[in-house]
């Protein structure tokens, strides 16, 4: 009746309806969810319902729609997405207690009554995450024809202060001498590159030459850089005392760094390694520690920003506060 077929890296639905062949995607390459949407689809055809009706803009259930867009959310992503799946499922339950079950019935209002209600002590980056999230979904709805415009397009998001925060030298020395492999190669990697933990992740051997002292860090079929943005990224002398015996060690892998069996679970190691340091902080700051050191250092903001692989540079404009005056240096140059 129904079966799953495998291109271009993702698995397709193959079915029949009155007797004519449909393909489709289940846009993911997780072969357990698309066996899970074949199930479904193979019930819908054992009861003669339309596999993939055209849902009218007048009643449209809010719990299948969030269910669906959960669906294809995560075949989308395949880096860490367990904060926003945290964050739809918080949403989720919202509008259950509020008894919104119609796509509908989303409006400013409700998207107000979650930021004064469910997320009043949050800070305002973790309402702009969730207002926009929301927004991605409205506007899913209206791609698949289920609502004809965005009812939030216009919603703004709170004003976010951007803070961050970095290691020192003697910090990063001290992370050091605590920590254990592999916590303590990766370590050396992000700060020595300004990665993230999903590009290390995903950093290929092909895209390392340690001849030319050079990263690449590139897209791939399941995997873009936050940034959509390919870059290349100089090797450091400490980076490659770390790189080329990690090259040695086992010849036939295809990644940098893989010794852990969810990328989630390097970031609960560095939070482990934190307290028994006694320093405050996150497995990002490593990226903020890498960039705020060249901004000190004096390396200009426009080439930091494409080291980190920023699409936007006012993104980056946040370590500029670091960089040494030079003001005076360059009023001085003035030839009259």
């Amino acid at each position: 009746m129904a079966n799953l077929f495998f291109k271009d890296g993702k698995w397709w639905l193959n079915y029949r309806v009155n007797g004519r062949r449909y393909r489709r995607s289940t846009r993911t390459a997780n072969r357990k969810l698309a066996e899970t949407m074949l199930k479904e689809l193979e019930v819908k055809l054992f009861k003669g319902e339309d596999p993939d009706p055209k849902v009218t803009t007048t009643a449209t259930s809010l719990p299948d729609f969030l269910r669906r867009f959960k669906e294809y959310y995560i075949g989308r992503n395949s880096g860490d997405i367990h904060g926003e799946i945290s964050r739809l499922n918080i949403m989720q339950e919202f509008f259950a207690r509020k008894n919104i079950s119609s796509i509908n019935k989303i409006s400013p209002s409700i998207v107000d009554e979650l930021f004064t209600v469910v997320l009043i002590d949050k800070k305002p980056k973790t309402k702009k995450n969730y207002l926009g999230l929301l927004k991605t979904a409205m506007n899913k709805a209206v791609e698949w024809n289920l609502i004809e415009k965005n009812p939030i397009a216009n919603v703004k998001p709170p004003k976010v202060v951007k803070t961050f925060h970095f290691f020192n030298k003697k910090e990063i020395e001290q992370l050091l001498d605590n920590a254990n492999e592999p916590l303590k190669t990766a370590i050396i990697i992000l700060v020595n590159t300004g990665l993230r933990r999903t590009e290390l992740f995903n950093l290929r051997w092909k895209d390392v030459d340690l001849k030319n002292k050079k990263i690449r860090v590139w897209p791939y079929d399941n995997f873009t850089p936050k940034g959509k943005r390919p870059r290349s990224i100089p090797i450091s002398k400490s980076l490659q005392n770390v790189l080329v015996p990690l090259s040695k060690e086992n010849p036939e892998s295809e990644f940098v760094f893989r010794p852990y069996s969810h990328v989630h679970t390097i970031y609960k190691q560095f939070k482990d390694l934190l307290e028994k340091s006694g320093l405050r902080g996150s497995l990002h700051d490593l990226r903020h520690t890498f960039a705020s050191h060249l901004a000190m250092a004096g390396v200009p903001i426009p080439v930091i920003s494409e080291l980190l692989g920023h699409s936007d540079i006012t993104t980056t404009m946040i370590y500029a506060h670091l960089s040494p005056d030079s003001h005076q240096s360059a009023i001085a140059k003035l030839p009259f």
